[in-house]
């Protein structure tokens, strides 16, 4: 039977998984770029639901990585780009993305509650607030960074594993029919088995955010979150890698 296992990349593969995602969003730029700013639209009206609509966009995150892959597995095989690779996670792996989502969900409101416990404050309400400098005081965006820093050091520290087991886990739903905890514990092992293209990888994704950011009209934005999940599906494609075994998989699976 056909069964996966996890390659090995070296640091370097982080730069190739960048540069084949730029390749394939430059062959279709503009409707790459349009299904984002669509997403994006979608986003901003969910998150206007009050309470609510903030975390409907955390559940329904699998839904969204499972589309941007496979309009990327389409552009690789010379397929066209359209709206509807959006609604693929709704026709494949559904219940397992939702389930994907709801640990996501649940596990995030547990690590902000207790980052938010132990400072003493609510750190998503800090962030929100130093994301807006020009209307504080000194002494004000100084209270705010003494009091969030902590809290973000804590989230980062906690969030990691989960971001890590979430990272590629729609894929394996969508396209392996992996179950929820298969998943998420593959995509997990993946990431850790390959630490330093991912490190490669954060770091200059990080770099290209910051400058993304920095664009007017959020124009630079339209770019960066295609080419940041573009990238991760050819990571995917990479890292899990078919093979013909009757009685095991690889001894680097899970």
């Amino acid at each position: 039977m056909t069964s996966l296992t996890i390659s090995r990349s070296p640091a370097s593969a982080g730069m190739t998984w960048i540069k084949e995602g730029w390749r394939l969003f430059k062959e279709s730029p503009v409707p790459w770029a349009g299904m984002t700013a669509l997403v994006f639209m979608v986003i901003l009206g969910v998150n206007m639901i009050p309470w609510i609509g903030r975390h409907a966009i955390e559940l329904l995150s699998p839904f969204l990585v499972a589309g941007y892959f496979s309009a990327s597995r389409a552009a690789l095989a010379g397929e066209p780009v359209t709206f509807m690779h959006l609604g693929a996670g709704m026709q494949r792996g559904r219940n397992t993305l939702l389930s994907i989502g709801g640990v996501y969900l649940v596990c995030s409101i547990l690590v902000f509650a207790l980052a938010s416990h132990l400072v003493g404050a609510d750190v998503r309400e800090l962030l929100q607030q130093a994301q807006n400098p020009a209307v504080l005081t000194p002494e004000q965006l100084n209270q705010i960074v003494g009091a969030a820093l902590p809290g973000m050091m804590l989230v980062a520290i906690l969030l990691t594993p989960l971001l890590m087991a979430t990272w590629f886990s729609p894929g394996l739903a969508m396209f392996e029919g992996f179950p929820p905890g298969r998943a998420l514990w593959w995509s997990l092992w993946a990431c850790w088995l390959n630490w330093r293209p991912l490190l490669v990888y954060s770091l200059v994704l990080g770099a290209l955010g910051t400058v993304a950011l920095v664009i007017p009209f959020g124009l630079g934005m339209l770019v960066f979150l295609p080419l940041t999940l573009i990238s991760t599906f050819v990571a995917y494609r990479m890292i899990f890698t078919p093979i013909e075994d009757t009685v095991m998989e690889h001894d680097a699976s899970p």
